[in-house]
């Protein structure tokens, strides 16, 4: 009987305890076990994402602020929510404005490909349906 070929592989490897650390900590709050935040880390490394454009970060950043500020308001306690939510909104609104202001500015130059993408990211790509209506 022939043995199946392991997808997987053990490696030792020596780290600072200092580095084990702050990997044990990372996996603490991703709520994952070392051995699967050290795995994810080096996948993300190695499979490098695009740079996120000025939309992404704009969202990413937002969507972070908001959760923080949400964690802070339940455990605390000290902060009625609903202010909270002002404050969001209005700091929303001014991102908005900037991120409108910029594309206004950028208009003519939206043509380059380099610059449509660092204001707008990649767009996703689409399968291409002509493939499927050939092979039919």
């Amino acid at each position: 009987m022939r043995r199946r070929q392991a997808t997987t592989a053990q490696i030792t490897l020596r780290l600072k305890t200092a580095l084990i650390q702050q990997l044990e900590t990372r996996a603490k709050e991703s709520r994952t076990t070392l051995s699967e935040e050290i795995r994810r880390l080096i996948e993300d490394g190695l499979d490098p994402k695009p740079e996120p454009s000025l939309a992404d970060f704009r969202a990413d950043w937002m969507r972070r602020l908001r959760d923080a500020l949400e964690h802070y308001v339940r455990e605390e306690g000290k902060e009625n929510i609903e202010d909270v939510w002002k404050i969001i909104s209005a700091i929303e609104t001014g991102f908005a404005g900037f991120y409108n202001d910029t594309e206004s500015k950028l208009t003519r130059l939206v043509r380059f490909l380099a610059v449509r993408q660092l204001l707008r990211g990649i767009p996703a790509l689409l399968p291409d349906e002509t493939k499927a209506k050939q092979q039919e």
